[in-house]
């Protein structure tokens, strides 16, 4: 990778959800090309685990390692000071910390779940974009990635909290890309769409069927796609199992067509349960006068 190395080499590299899935392996990949690694998680036990292989890997490797729950904004702040006070600056940031929604249908599923999956997927991104962006324009060149999702493009069922929070990264990281492009064009944004990937953030067991026919591109490849993306400035970064195909149907198929095809990719996954007509969410709740 020598012409990526060249590129990216004494970077300073901060990346969210480090612990485990594409965030661990995107700090094993710029810790490969030569840059200063900045990695966070909430789960400290795993991100101690990345830490102990990345300097096995790299004892010279300049690393930064912090617990953060990034849905926290004073926390990111602080983050981010420790991060620039130890890598001496920041060039590219990362949101890629995310978690997973309640896999069912919407009459189904838990209000507070929906609002814990917006707050750590949406507001973290946008708490850590928000914080980022000071530093990030003080160099001649950096970057902002937002990690969105392909239920970003389509909404299929029993994603709606999840995909809410991946369709609000999308149209805000769009709109700040535009704005960008006006005050400091020298700041790339990056917007991510992971098919998928083989990672841990399905861990409730009714997305386990979804997670083995579907999550199959091990995270590594898409680790190094991203890197590639970012030194070609590839604005929208499409990869993953059948994430090409989700993408070009988001723009050619009516929504009519794209919602009657998504539905189909539940049958067989053991969530008929929930489709009943006669399900209490559908019933209307009585309360006292």
């Amino acid at each position: 990778m020598p012409v990526l190395h060249n590129f990216f080499a004494n970077k300073t590299v901060v990346v969210t959800g480090a612990a485990s899935g594409i965030g661990r392996a995107l700090a094993t990949v710029f810790a490969d090309l030569g840059c200063k690694i900045a990695i966070c998680d909430i789960d400290e036990e795993a991100l101690s685990n990345v830490v102990v292989k990345l300097k096995a890997a790299h004892p010279a490797l300049t690393l930064f390692t912090s617990v953060l729950d990034v849905s926290n904004k004073a926390d990111w702040e602080t983050y981010l000071q420790g991060v620039a006070s130890h890598c001496e600056h920041i060039d590219i940031v990362i949101n890629n910390a995310g978690i997973e929604g309640a896999s069912q249908p919407t009459w189904a599923s838990d209000d507070e779940l929906l609002k814990r999956v917006m707050d750590v997927n949406f507001y973290g991104m946008v708490y850590g974009s928000k914080a980022a962006l000071p530093y990030l324009i003080q160099r001649p060149w950096s970057a902002l990635v937002n990690v969105s999702s392909v239920f970003g493009l389509v909404a299929p069922p029993n994603t709606a909290d999840y995909c809410a929070s991946k369709f609000a990264i999308r149209g805000y990281t769009e709109s700040l890309r535009a704005e960008l492009e006006l005050v400091y064009p020298q700041v790339q944004v990056h917007l991510v769409h992971p098919g998928g990937i083989n990672t841990n953030i399905t861990r409730l067991e009714q997305s386990q069927k979804f997670k083995e026919r579907f999550l199959t591109t091990e995270p590594e490849t898409i680790a190094l796609y991203i890197a590639n993306s970012i030194m070609r400035n590839k604005a929208r970064i499409v990869f993953g199992n059948q994430a090409t195909k989700t993408y070009i149907a988001s723009r050619i198929l009516p929504l009519k067509w794209l919602s009657k095809l998504t539905g189909k990719e539940i049958e067989g996954l053991g969530m008929e349960g929930d489709y009943r007509p006669d399900h209490v969410g559908f019933k209307v709740k009585k309360t006292s006068l």
